[in-house]
């Protein structure tokens, strides 16, 4: 192949070409081909980054990386990636869609990894810039993809709740993000459906919870008052 100026509208082309090949093949569960795609994409921004600022590019590339690491399983590399590319969307000032959705993926792997403080910290900073975003938009000019990623955000904040045995919390989560999915997906919409599922799984484990908790309580107390009544009989 002959050599293409890292500055052309054609060296671009073909980085983009690259990394939509590569998420095709993934999505096609071609593993290899995917990975070939991308790190040919990496290989040749890093060797032509002398000649220009590709950060943009490269985000992409690291972005796509990213998701193919975690698609087949390696968690950690995924992570170098992800936290690679979200700081340089962060840096270039990407678009929120953007930025949330990398904050989502690190999010997900985080959780397993059974790293859930850092992982709600992820998806609230997601939920807070689709939050953002929609807000500024309006009623009429968010799009039907602001509120999707808007209900995931939710999402991934109740489930990091309830993993944490924040049972309260994770349910105004759910519910939060169950109103945002009927009001703007439809209450069919598998989303709905399973916002509203788990809002009923975590309100059961929170009405558990706190019945254990009143009942370890009464133990307690009775144990001291039979303490004060031995107290009392030494006493006598």
């Amino acid at each position: 192949m002959a050599a293409v100026a890292s500055a052309s509208p054609e060296f671009q082309s073909l980085v983009l070409s690259c990394n939509k090949d590569g998420m095709e093949s993934l999505r096609q569960g071609q593993s290899k081909a995917a990975f070939e795609q991308f790190k040919y994409a990496e290989a040749i921004l890093i060797a032509n980054q002398a000649d220009g600022d590709q950060t943009n590019l490269l985000a992409v590339t690291c972005n796509n990386l990213g998701c193919y690491y975690k698609k087949v399983g390696k968690l950690h590399g995924a992570l170098s990636y992800l936290r690679r590319a979200l700081q340089m969307e962060v840096d270039l000032g990407t678009d929120e869609v953007t930025i949330a959705g990398t904050h989502l993926n690190i999010c997900a792997i985080l959780s397993k990894l059974d790293k859930h403080d850092k992982a709600v910290q992820h998806a609230l900073s997601a939920l807070d810039l689709i939050a953002k975003r929609v807000d500024n938009a309006g009623p009429d000019g968010a799009s039907a993809d602001d509120y999707s990623v808007l209900a995931i955000a939710y999402h991934n904040v109740a489930m990091e709740r309830d993993l944490m045995g924040q049972y309260d919390k994770a349910a105004a989560a759910f519910e939060q993000g169950h109103q945002v999915a009927k009001r703007c997906l439809g209450e069919d919409h598998p989303l709905t459906l399973a916002l509203g599922k788990n809002c009923e799984v975590v309100l059961h484990k929170s009405s558990k919870a706190s019945r254990a908790a009143r009942a370890a309580s009464a133990r307690r107390t009775r144990l001291r008052d039979s303490d004060l009544v031995g107290l009392g009989a030494g006493a006598s």
